[in-house]
């Protein structure tokens, strides 16, 4: 009877626990979506104490640091006729940025298996210009699953969205995506590991295959982009940027029949007549 009664404490305790955790949760948010900072970290005080080892009251004190890391920076106008206005740039204080990464990994020492915490760690180094602890926190993200981690969980601990060989690539595809952006050959350069992870632990989601396009495409490689894209095409048939990216590239490779073929399916899908039209004046050279 004694040992019945410490169970059903024991299970209290827990119950009252995540009831605790959901309350300072919801409260935090509402309070940080009204922008009322002041009573955010209020909750955040209450939470640290009541529940010191919740992983997501380090995911709310991360987020907390990130706002309080914002500085926009008010570029003056440019000479010219007309003159050109004023722009404000949002820029981060990196002190305040390392501050904020800290705390998050404290949250994933007690909850390893939180993608949702390790994704943002990867992000607050993006947004600090950092592409060394970005990738590292890649890779360490992966290998911990290949290592027999648990089944990835996201936010609030919830499972993932979708089947884990489609949602993580899908996840990790804007870190890639944002190097490609960047001018210079070092963006291209630190997207390309972002690329070949996916390739690696996904072999059978085309992202890999075709960031790894997108990179050599940038770099004018277009015998080593179409491969990428044709092993995209051959995992993810019709996809539109996919069969642009192979329409353009059988083009400049000269393989005619090919690019017919590549246009007639880019025809078939949706808005998909026009894009095929604006390769008509390329493909009549060859």
């Amino acid at each position: 009877m004694v040992r019945k009664q410490y169970w059903l404490l024991a299970l209290w305790l827990v119950l009252n626990s995540f009831v605790l955790a959901e309350g300072f949760r919801e409260q935090f948010r509402a309070a940080f979506r009204a922008g009322d900072l002041a009573a955010a970290d209020k909750v955040l005080t209450a939470w640290e104490k009541a529940i010191p080892n919740d992983p997501d009251f380090y995911v709310a004190k991360f987020n907390m640091l990130l706002k309080q890391a914002e500085r926009v920076e008010v570029r003056p106008a440019a000479a010219g006729n007309p003159p050109s206005k004023p722009t404000k740039v949002l820029r981060y204080d990196l002190a305040t940025m390392a501050q904020a990464a800290a705390t998050l990994q404290k949250g994933i020492a007690l909850a390893p298996d939180r993608l949702d915490m390790r994704f943002g760690l990867a992000k607050s180094y993006e947004m600090a210009g950092q592409p060394g602890p970005l990738l590292q926190t890649l890779r360490e993200t992966l290998e911990a699953r290949e290592k027999g981690g648990k089944p990835w969980r996201w936010r609030d601990g919830e499972a993932l969205p979708a089947p884990e060989p489609v949602f993580v690539p899908a996840a990790m595809e804007p870190f890639a995506s944002a190097f490609w952006k960047q001018p210079g050959n070092s963006g291209l350069e630190n997207g390309r590991p972002v690329a070949e992870l996916m390739e690696k632990y996904f072999p059978q989601n085309s992202l890999g295959y075709f960031n790894m396009g997108v990179y050599y495409g940038h770099l004018n490689k277009s015998q080593e982009a179409y491969d990428k894209m044709q092993q995209a095409d051959a995992l993810q048939p019709n996809d539109f940027s996919t069969l642009m990216n192979l329409s353009k590239y059988a083009i400049e490779l000269k393989h005619k029949d090919a690019a017919k073929q590549y246009l007639d399916r880019l025809r078939k899908m949706p808005n998909g007549a026009a894009a095929a039209d604006s390769f008509t004046a390329s493909l009549q050279k060859l």
